[in-house]
């Protein structure tokens, strides 16, 4: 029975109560006063369910409508979704689910307030219905983010979809004007496609997610479409960081210690270490692969921490077997060297394990000296002052800047593999590490030559007066256990 009816129900029940009584000796009739309180209670009941479906039209509304751009809310748009893809399994036709997600936006909201930025969320709201296909569904997500989808007919093909996709993006970016203000905001598009890459609406959101990542991660404003190899690649990322976290709390991370060379005398001159992880499940996995995903997840800050652990704890120990130990160059991330606790933590650990500072060798990448360059310039200026070498690594993949060169306290300029892998065969490669030698030299740098493998590299670094070298042709990386056995680490010692 539908509840609209409910008022009549009451009337009924009620009126019959008073019938029932009514055969009670009563001076006056129970009838009449059951009957008036049939009314009220119908009349009663029936305000009650028009405020009730007044209450309830408007929270479907507001569940189906989103209440700041009056798009389709996020659940709206995922039945919505449901209901296409049925549509399409029915019909035999594609579907593109393509998540739109604002470029630093969180920026306009700190610069300006939230309310700033709710108003330049409703023109963008404004703005992309009126460049999408009349046929196409868009709704918010919340945040930033936006899901468009366009059913494709049998003349659309994937062309039209890049063309729509960098339209939306040039249109979206262009100026808006909001209480007084000019801003101007990108954004980046994910696109995942039905039936290819998704048969149900979590999968679809989800790839089109991973592709609109992808997007950001190429430079932002523009677009990326999923495939497979994508998501394999991202559930392996996953693993990995999974697998790290719990690779770190159990410690199974090696430090591995790879000599550096004097190019004239070929005597030891220091040490860098290196990370090393074979897991349980993934086996060996490489720093090359690992330390991006550290870096993007957070984990690389207790990484460091423990690297810097591991380090002081080997020296000591090396110390205590008598055996002599030349300077330890530690990279660190830029997310370590912003941190202020960053030197406190150092100074801490050098005074618990008593270790020199002048053991010690910090190795940074270019990136840090352009995102804080005052903030680095101060804290490298503190660790020279304590005895600590400096060392620039990577040099010539960033943007190599001689201004820091000139400025701050560097001891020495780490030439990347890139450069060295190929010198002989690649004149520029051979003329670019020539020039960062003469360069380095000029403003009194030692050079570090990483990665040379034969010995015609090495008589070629000679020849351009390079300093030092590290590779495996002179030694490959040694756990801390073989250090005392290697050739060139007894020959130090000697």
């Amino acid at each position: 029975m539908k509840i609209k009816n409910l008022h009549y129900i009451v009337f009924i029940t009620v009126f019959l109560s008073g019938i029932l009584v009514s055969v009670v000796p009563w001076k006056v009739s129970p009838i009449w006063v059951f009957g008036l309180l049939a009314l009220g209670s119908s009349l009663y009941a029936k305000k009650l369910l028009s405020a009730y479906s007044s209450a309830l039209a408007y929270a479907n509304k507001r569940i189906e409508i989103d209440e700041l751009t009056g798009l389709l809310s996020r659940y709206q748009i995922q039945q919505k979704l449901n209901e296409l893809l049925v549509f399409c399994q029915q019909k035999d036709k594609k579907l593109a689910a393509m998540i739109l997600d604002l470029d630093h936006f969180k920026t306009i909201n700190d610069a300006f307030g939230h309310e700033i930025g709710d108003k330049l969320l409703v023109q963008v709201s404004e703005r992309l219905t009126s460049i999408v296909p009349g046929n196409t569904v868009v709704g918010y997500l919340g945040g930033d983010t936006f899901l468009v989808l366009l059913v494709q007919g049998d003349d659309q093909e994937m062309p039209q979809l890049n063309l729509l996709s960098k339209d939306i993006i040039h249109k979206i970016s262009q100026s808006y004007f909001v209480e007084g203000l000019t801003l101007d905001i990108g954004c980046s598009i994910g696109v995942a496609l039905y039936p290819e890459f998704g048969l149900d609406a979590v999968t679809l959101i989800k790839n089109a997610d991973m592709a609109v990542y992808q997007a950001k991660n190429s430079g932002r404003a523009t677009y990326h479409f999923y495939d497979g190899e994508m998501g394999r690649r991202f559930a392996r990322n996953v693993r990995i960081e999974t697998r790290l976290r719990q690779g770190l709390q159990k410690e199974n991370l090696e430090l591995h210690f790879q000599p550096k060379v004097d190019l004239v005398t070929e005597s030891c001159v220091g040490m860098e270490a290196l990370l090393r992880w074979e897991d349980e499940e993934l086996g060996v996995v490489s720093p090359a692969e690992f330390i991006p995903i550290a870096e993007q997840s957070g984990i690389i800050l207790p990484l460091g921490d423990w690297v810097f652990e591991q380090a002081f704890r080997h020296i000591v120990e090396w110390q205590r077997q008598g055996v002599a130990v030349p300077p330890i160059a530690i990279n660190c991330s830029a997310a370590q060297l912003k941190r202020v606790d960053f030197l406190p933590k150092l100074l801490a650990l050098l005074d618990k394990y008593k270790v020199d500072p002048t053991l010690l060798e910090i190795e940074v990448t270019e990136s840090i000296l352009i995102e804080d360059p005052e903030g680095c310039a101060e804290l490298l200026r503190h660790l020279s002052r304590l005895g600590m070498a400096l060392a620039i690594d990577d040099f010539g993949t960033g943007y190599s800047s001689l201004s820091y060169l000139k400025n701050l306290p560097f001891d020495s300029v780490k030439i990347d593999q890139v450069f060295i892998r190929d010198i002989m065969n690649d004149e520029s490669n051979a003329a670019l590490t020539n020039g960062i030698i003469r360069l380095s030299h000029s403003l009194g740098l030692k050079v570090i030559a990483e990665g040379i493998t034969d010995v015609e590299q090495l008589a070629l670094l000679r020849e351009y007066g390079c300093d030092i070298g590290q590779g495996y042709l002179f030694s490959k990386a040694l756990g801390a256990k073989n250090m005392g056995s290697d050739p060139i680490m007894i020959a130090f010692n000697e």
